[in-house]
């Protein structure tokens, strides 16, 4: 059974609940971690992430609670050679504003455009550049990178063999891959695809979702994306499983996306959390 301590909550689960009562509620729950985004508000505006408090009065509230903040999502278009330097700004004011709060990991998002004319061999050597150019900057606070393959079909970085190459070929050794149940079915990475072709090793966090409408696959979007349900289409509990049973012993983080969500007051959220929980440890 997957120990509590071994759960986390991403912010996306309890978009309408103010981080100073999120931190208290996951504790409350024996969740240890929580993920914060610069995009629960709207467009991704790194003035957000802290939800305008004081980094003081945040970290209190972590240590108060013994949270610990396992990543900030996200930077976007890490793949693109010409957003570098925008991105690596970004990054580093992140990494600023979150200094004191013994944050462990950024993770970064690929490029989603139906218009990217790159080659495959241009997306990989643009990646491996950033990558080595934000692994510098991430040493110099003490903070990890977490490259996060996207299924989508506008997606430049879709499959996690493709991270495990960008990260070979930078040559660093403070990045690993995110690997999320979602994109994980929109890109059908199969039982034998991951046995064959993902090294487990590689894999840093689980982000885990549910997909319930039971469109086709490449119709579907993260307004699909719930808390975990025994009626999940992609069956993510038996992909965490996989991911388990080949020797992970990393974090699980419950990331949803749907709008719906933002109904959801404090007593929805824990009764969610805790039924995903239960999900998780029942069958893994």
């Amino acid at each position: 059974m997957i120990d509590i301590s071994r759960f986390c909550l991403n912010r996306k689960a309890a978009p309408a609940i103010t981080l100073d009562k999120t931190i208290p509620l996951v504790a409350n729950l024996g969740i240890k971690n929580i993920e914060l985004r610069n995009d629960l508000y709207g467009a991704p505006d790194n003035t957000t992430i802290l939800d305008h408090l004081p980094d003081t009065e945040v970290k209190q509230l972590l240590d108060d609670n013994n949270v610990t903040v396992e990543t900030i999502n996200a930077v976007g278009n890490m793949d693109s050679r010409e957003m570098i330097d925008t991105n690596l700004q970004s990054l580093k004011q992140m990494l600023e504003m979150t200094k004191n709060l013994n944050l462990r990991n950024i993770v970064f998002c690929p490029v989603r455009s139906q218009d990217d004319q790159r080659s495959a061999q241009q997306r990989q050597d643009e990646a491996v550049a950033n990558v080595q150019d934000y692994s510098q900057l991430l040493k110099q606070y003490n903070v990890s990178g977490l490259i996060e393959p996207l299924g989508f079909l506008d997606g430049t970085l879709r499959f996690p063999w493709e991270g495990q190459a960008v990260i070979d070929k930078a040559g660093v050794d403070n990045f690993k891959l995110v690997a999320d149940t979602f994109h994980y079915y929109l890109a059908n990475v199969t039982e034998t695809d991951f046995h064959n072709k993902v090294d487990v090793s590689y894999i840093g966090l689980v982000h885990l979702s549910s997909v319930l409408d039971r469109k086709e696959r490449e119709k579907l979007d993260d307004q699909d994306r719930y808390m975990l349900d025994e009626h999940d289409i992609m069956d993510s509990v038996q992909i965490a499983h996989n991911i388990e049973a080949a020797g992970y012993q990393g974090l699980y983080a419950f990331e949803p996306f749907s709008n719906d969500l933002k109904q959801y007051d404090e007593e929805r959220v824990q009764e969610e959390i805790s039924r995903s929980i239960e999900l998780v440890q029942q069958n893994i």
